[in-house]
């Protein structure tokens, strides 16, 4: 299987584009702040980039914060992948929907006990959706789905069923999320698995380190132009294979204690396209979390040091829900066309150099669904 990737664009704390946040991951820059109504610590974006198309639809529409993260990076990839003034079919995965508008809807209500005129469709999750469909101005079906933390990888799988039986010559792909909210931060400090506020310097959340530093929740939004297509002047990538399947544990997560899903889908993935050069693992940030996926990473990589392979931007992004992996998979493109590996920076670089030509990339959500996907760039592609 091969899905050209046509362009891809990113937003997040980490940068207010995919080469933005590339500069931080390089760095090891630390991105988070804190929220000042819960005394949290979160992965908020400061500034939001200038952009006087999508400003002015923002004025005249007035949408929840998530479909303008939205809309930022979705720009962004439409615009590398040079698809403005064509259609195509929009999927975005969204764990919460629009969380901000909902609460401020229901506290208005609350309190007026009357809800404001355009409290619906502006809180439904497929408001997302046909806003960006609105901005871009396509005929297309343009949707939204809710899959957890797995949301954005999800959508990416439906994007490429619509490729593959012929129903969508092109497709918009990815993930959005702010879940910055008073009421959502409560919901993850109440599961007890909440990071807390670091050292002056230090990063608020350290994936797949020990002691764990816990979950730390973040806002932002990734998506990817794809097609069958050739694209010679595209990105050079494309997405090689992807894997999914479902976990049913007894578990509030629904994840297994050792990972069986995401060992069954990564074995998946790789089957019959070999080892990747490196992983960009799901990794919360969690106790649990992390050890389910270490184990399950090292029943892929037995013998070969974490350290040398395995890598999470999370502590640039913090956990950004249905985005995480759609966000994950931009870095993952960064690395490709960097051609090297990028690791987390309380880590020394590898003594092995890889010269990264394929990544896999993880994510699950509660309820235990799983995905991986492979990307590699499009040269050494199977």
């Amino acid at each position: 299987m091969k899905i050209n990737i046509h362009g891809y664009g990113s937003i997040s704390a980490a940068g207010g584009s995919s080469a933005a946040a590339w500069k931080t991951y390089v760095q090891g820059t630390p991105s988070w702040s804190v929220d000042e109504p819960t005394g949290m610590p979160v992965y908020k974006i400061k500034e939001l980039p200038g952009h006087n198309q999508i400003e002015a639809f923002t004025e005249r529409t007035d949408p929840d914060r998530t479909t303008v993260l939205a809309l930022h990076a979705a720009d962004e990839a439409v615009q590398q992948a040079g698809w403005l003034g064509q259609d195509f079919s929009i999927i975005v995965g969204c764990s919460r929907g629009p969380t901000e508008s909902w609460e401020e809807g229901f506290v208005h209500y609350l309190e007026k006990g009357e809800a404001r005129l355009r409290t619906s469709p502006k809180t439904t999750l497929g408001s997302i959706g046909f806003a960006l469909a609105d901005f871009f101005d396509t005929s297309s079906p343009a949707s939204s789905m809710s899959m957890t933390c797995s949301s954005g990888m999800h959508a990416i799988l439906h994007g490429i069923a619509l490729l593959k039986s012929g129903m969508a010559e092109r497709v918009l792909v990815g993930g959005a999320e702010a879940p910055i909210t008073d009421f959502t931060l409560r919901q993850m400090e109440a599961l007890r698995i909440y990071g807390k506020v670091p050292a002056t310097g230090q990063h608020a959340c350290r994936p797949l380190s020990a002691p764990p530093s816990g979950m730390v929740v973040g806002e932002g939004a990734a998506f990817l132009a794809l097609s069958l297509e050739d694209c010679p002047a595209g990105t050079g990538t494309c997405v090689e294979n992807i894997a999914f399947t479902r976990e049913s544990t007894p578990t509030p997560t629904g994840i297994s204690a050792r990972g069986q899903g995401l060992e069954k889908a990564m074995h998946e993935t790789v089957e019959s396209y070999g080892l990747p050069d490196a992983i960009v693992a799901h990794a919360p940030g969690t106790k649990r979390g992390d050890q389910a996926e270490r184990h399950a990473i090292g029943s892929l990589y037995a013998g070969v040091p974490e350290d040398e392979c395995v890598t999470s931007f999370k502590w640039a992004t913090g956990h950004t829900f249905g985005a995480s992996g759609p966000l994950a998979i931009t870095a993952a493109l960064e690395m490709l066309k960097a051609e090297k590996f990028c690791p987390m920076p309380w880590r020394e670089a590898p003594e092995v150099v890889r010269d990264v030509k394929r990544v896999l990339v993880n994510a699950t959500g509660f309820g235990g669904n799983v995905a991986s996907i492979m990307v590699a760039r499009t040269q050494d592609a199977k």
